[in-house]
């Protein structure tokens, strides 16, 4: 009889056989797994015709890999559309946005590899439209490795949030939401615009000096902005 892999085998060498699973159940239907541990795992998928995931979302805690076995996929991001087929297939980093459909008329069947083993969060992609809410910064804070053309904007919790010009690994698996956002430069501070999408998770319709305070990092990469000045203003009220 043929042995089960264990549900986390990491400390083991696992073996998987794509066309003995695609054999032994008449095909795939949906998911099944391949292999398994801690950090990833490798799954085999069938998608029928118009199905797949076709809202644009990204994922911020895995990296993943699409491998297609049959079919067509057409995989699309914020850059446009690839049709992919067999044994053609795309890597797609960890908070980038993606969506993909089975645009044929077959079922498609492709291995999906992530790098983590439940699944993770899946984050539907939001239009960046900017508020009218900013956020002062002395750029000192945070030009240490130079600013580029846009600013991050990490919401970590309720009475803060993180602000950067780099992707910081360790504040995208914590956020909540992470989006860029335009910035000015005016006399010695950078002005971050805050995107609309974060500034009504915050509940934010303007933000005057007095309502937060800039907490840098030692490296002058990010800074977080502490709100509770302004949430305890209003809680008075």
């Amino acid at each position: 009889m043929e042995k089960e892999a264990p549900e986390h085998a990491g400390d083991a060498v696992q073996v998987f056989d794509v066309a003995d699973a695609l054999t032994r159940r008449d095909g795939i239907r949906g998911r099944v797994d391949m292999a398994k541990s801690s950090n990833c795992y490798i799954a085999v998928f069938q998608t029928p015709p118009r199905g797949g995931e076709t809202h644009v979302h990204q994922h911020p805690d895995s990296d993943q890999i699409l491998f297609v076995l049959q079919g067509e996929c057409t995989v699309e991001g914020l850059d446009g559309k690839r049709t992919l087929g067999p044994e053609q297939g795309v890597l797609i980093p960890a908070g980038v946005h993606y969506g993909f459909t089975n645009t044929a008329e077959e079922d498609l069947i492709f291995l999906s590899m992530r790098t983590e083993s439940t699944g993770g969060r899946r984050v539907a992609y939001v239009p960046n439209v900017a508020s009218d809410v900013e956020v002062k910064i002395p750029e000192e804070m945070i030009s240490a490795k130079g600013l580029g053309s846009h600013v991050y904007v990490y919401a970590m919790d309720r009475n803060t949030m993180g602000i950067s010009p780099l992707l910081m690994d360790e504040w995208n698996r914590a956020s909540l939401l992470r989006m860029n956002c335009q910035y000015e430069r005016r006399n010695g501070y950078v002005t971050a615009i805050i995107p609309e999408r974060i500034a009504q998770w915050y509940r934010l319709n303007d933000l005057n000096d007095s309502d937060y305070t800039v907490v840098p990092d030692a490296d002058n990469t990010r800074v977080r902005i502490d709100l509770s000045p302004l949430l305890k203003r209003e809680s008075s009220r």
